[in-house]
């Protein structure tokens, strides 16, 4: 391989893809193209051993789809370039017009006759409309154009008699060009990945948990870069199947059912010990149970399978649903529409279980029998997703420095259906413990808040610790655990320091 040839192609095939990858992002809301790293998230997923998805969940918690969507971006930018370097190579034998466009054909062949078929897009890309095709042309069109500008032109060397500003100038070109795109991925991008990061909405809580959180500090997780947003106007609630009278419900006559309001706790499977990831609100809507047997279920059905607008799939028993009048078909969350982030305009309610049981922006129920994986338990997790028993401390926070007289010790615990018996606290490290004061849930499908009055005896370093009994009391296992793929066990700790008042 001839090394110089290559490096500037690999230059070239750089800028050129740095090119494309912007124009690839605006287009996105500009022309419905969804960008190729969101096309390739979940066969990436799908060939990812659940373990090593479920650490690093654990390990990056928010920052796992911006990690994992900035690596798609480089490695793009990088298989750009490498082509580009294959295109250097080839230039210094053929002096041909137009050999970058030729190069953008052979990307362009590779998207849409390899990669988004892969991805679920069919051939050419054609399961997103007949446009998809033709806006993959157009970006490999000015990859193509770019690299041959690039290789040919800015990065040529320019004879010795050529003006020297001009060649600086020629030379400085891709930089410039690389870095502008650069620039529209950065305003496009970061801002969304800081948020994600830094600010996601239970970040904005601090102190002892309130009974009800916030509609804008509930958290969210779903597995989307970008989630859909829905409008009303074009939905429907699709039911059938295994049923007598299939039903497609749109969203006033989903909303003109009869609707029970409840009180519920929500966590997801991947909130890691004493993590924030769980929030309580009041939904409101039509009880799945009464909803199917409007529709009448046949006799033979045995599953319920769920399909949601962003292709999220989930399924559970019929027999618990129908031994469970409080899951819902909700569609508002503290008296108002859900917002979208939350599932507008219809979400399922599970209480006593993890969120991933309860798919948003659902669009089709189908009654059914066998078993049927979800999204989450495709990918490992266990398909009953029961939460496990869990408590938390607010106050004090982990690292505090204290001073000596009386401390608030203060959380939350949860143990889904089952309730809160006990809370128990330990300043010691776990060699003795006591117990907390509890305040009646909001419901028996919520968390509790507890509190305590520590008095420190003397200066120096504490390990506290917090567990919780069951509504049979049966003590939460102080066994550490990672979410994957049952959810996160074992006591909350911090250590704080006490000095002398």
């Amino acid at each position: 391989m001839r090394r110089p040839e290559f490096r500037r192609g690999l230059a070239a095939g750089a800028t050129a893809g740095a090119v494309l990858v912007a124009l690839m992002y605006l287009l996105g809301p500009l022309a419905g193209l969804r960008p190729l790293p969101q096309l390739l998230q979940q066969p990436i997923l799908d060939a990812m051993p659940g373990a090593l998805f479920g650490f690093l969940i654990d390990s990056l918690q928010h920052a796992g789809k911006v990690v994992e969507e900035a690596s798609l971006i480089l490695a793009m930018v990088a298989a750009l370039a490498i082509l580009g370097g294959l295109f250097g190579l080839f230039r210094e034998r053929s002096s041909r017009p137009h050999l970058g466009l030729a190069a953008g054909a052979v990307g362009w062949l590779v998207v849409t006759v390899l990669l988004l078929p892969l991805s679920g897009d069919g051939l050419l890309g054609l399961a997103e409309g007949l446009a998809a095709p033709l806006l993959w042309a157009l970006l490999f069109l000015v990859y193509g154009t770019v690299l041959e500008a690039a290789h040919d032109r800015w990065l040529d060397a320019a004879p010795s008699t050529a003006d020297p500003g001009r060649r600086r100038l020629l030379r400085s070109a891709p930089l410039a060009v690389a870095g502008a795109s650069l620039a529209v991925l950065a305003v496009e991008l970061v801002p969304g990945w800081y948020r994600a990061i830094f600010t996601p909405p239970e970040s904005g809580l601090s102190g002892v948990s309130p009974e009800l959180t916030p509609v804008e500090n509930f958290y969210v997780v779903s597995k989307n870069f970008v989630d859909p947003v829905v409008n009303a106007a074009g939905w429907s609630l699709n039911l059938h199947g295994l049923v007598d009278h299939p039903q497609r419900l749109k969203l006033d006559a989903l909303r003109a059912l009869p609707a029970e309001t409840e009180y519920v706790t929500l966590e997801c499977i991947s909130n890691n010990v004493g993590g924030y990831q769980i929030s309580t609100g009041q939904f409101s809507g039509p009880s799945l149970k009464s909803v199917l047997e409007l529709a009448g279920v046949q006799s033979s059905a045995t599953l319920i399978a769920f399909t949601s607008r962003d292709g999220y799939t989930e399924s559970l028993p019929l027999d618990l649903v129908l031994g469970s009048p409080e899951i819902l078909i909700a569609h508002s969350l503290d008296g108002a529409p859900l917002p979208d982030k939350h599932g507008f305009p219809a979400r399922i309610l599970v209480p006593g279980h993890y969120g991933m049981k309860g798919p948003k922006w659902v669009e089709e129920i189908e009654l059914t029998t066998g078993t049927r994986n979800g999204y989450w338990e495709n990918e490992g997790w266990n398909p009953d997703a029961a939460v496990r028993t869990m408590a938390r401390f607010d106050l004090p926070l982990d690292g505090a420095l204290l001073t000596t007289g009386p401390v608030t010790v203060a959380g939350i615990a949860f143990a889904g259906k089952r309730g809160i018996g006990a809370v128990e606290f330990s300043t010691d490290g776990g060699r003795s413990w006591a117990r907390a004061g509890v305040k009646a849930p909001l419901s028996n499908l919520t968390w509790v808040t507890w509190t305590a009055i520590w008095s420190p005896a003397s200066a120096g370093a504490y390990t506290l610790q917090v567990r919780a009994r069951d509504g049979a009391g049966t003590l939460q296992p102080a066994t550490r655990a990672p979410s994957f793929p049952s959810g996160s066990g074992g006591y909350h700790t911090v250590a704080v320091s006490v000095r002398n008042g």
